[in-house]
C-alpha cells in the first residue's frame, strides 16, 4: 500500500495550500493511499544548524516528523514562496531533518537524511512579487529545495508544481488548481 506524508510548510492553515492540501489527500485516499500530514510550522525545535553540519541529537518534535518521513513512500511539500523566499522554519526544517549524510557504515546509513526510495512532489504558490519575478526567470525558489535537499537524500523523482498568485480559492484559477491537486494525488506518481 502506498504511504503519502503531507508536509504543510505554509503558516496559514486556512489558506489556499490547505486547499490544495486537502484536494491531493483525498485523491489518494480515493486511489487507496494511507496518508498522514506534518504541520510544520507547529513544530518545536531549534531550526538552526549546529556544529558545522555535524547531525546534532532531534528534538521530539523531529524525532516524531523522522518517523512519519521514514514511515512514507511519498512526500508532497505545499508551500508559500513570499519574496522569493520559503519560511525560515521551513528551511531550518530541512536543515536538521535532511541533512546528507555524515556517516555511512557498512553501506548502510540510520541518521536524518538518507532516503532512498521515496518520491516526491513540491507544491509551491507564489506571492504577487515572486510570481512576476518567475514569469521573467522562470527560476522558482523550489529548485534548491529539489536538487539540495530531497535528491541529495536520494529522494526521486521529485515533481514539482508552481502555482501563480492565487487571491481565493473562490476564483477560476483556484478551482482550476484544487481540480489538478485531486488528479495529482489519484495518480500518485
Amino acid at each position: 500500500m502506498k504511504q503519502l506524508l503531507i508536509l504543510h510548510g505554509d503558516t496559514d492553515k486556512a489558506g489556499i495550500n490547505h486547499e490544495f492540501a486537502k484536494a491531493y489527500r483525498q485523491g489518494a485516499e480515493e486511489a487507496g493511499a494511507m496518508v498522514k500530514e506534518l504541520y510544520i510550522m507547529d513544530l518545536k525545535f531549534n531550526s538552526n544548524k549546529q556544529f558545522s553540519n555535524q547531525i546534532t541529537p532531534l528534538e521530539p518534535d523531529l524525532q516524531s516528523a523522522l518517523e512519519k518521513v521514514r514511515w512514507a513512500t511519498h512526500l508532497v511539500l505545499f508551500c508559500t514562496v513570499n519574496h522569493d523566499s520559503i519560511p525560515a522554519k521551513l528551511s531550518g526544517f530541512f536543515d536538521r531533518l535532511f541533512l546528507p549524510p555524515q556517516g555511512v557504515v557498512a553501506g548502510h546509513f540510520t541518521g536524518p537524511g538518507w532516503y532512498p526510495g521515496k518520491s516526491a512532489r513540491i507544491v509551491s504558490v507564489l506571492d504577487e512579487e515572486s510570481w512576476g519575478e518567475w514569469q521573467l526567470t522562470k527560476q522558482p525558489t523550489y529548485h534548491s529545495i529539489k536538487r539540495n535537499v530531497m535528491e541529495r537524500c536520494r529522494i526521486m523523482p521529485v515533481r514539482t508544481c508552481t502555482i501563480g498568485y492565487v487571491h481565493s480559492p473562490e476564483n477560476d484559477y483556484a478551482k482550476k488548481w484544487i481540480g489538478k491537486m485531486h488528479a495529482f494525488g489519484q495518480k500518485f506518481m
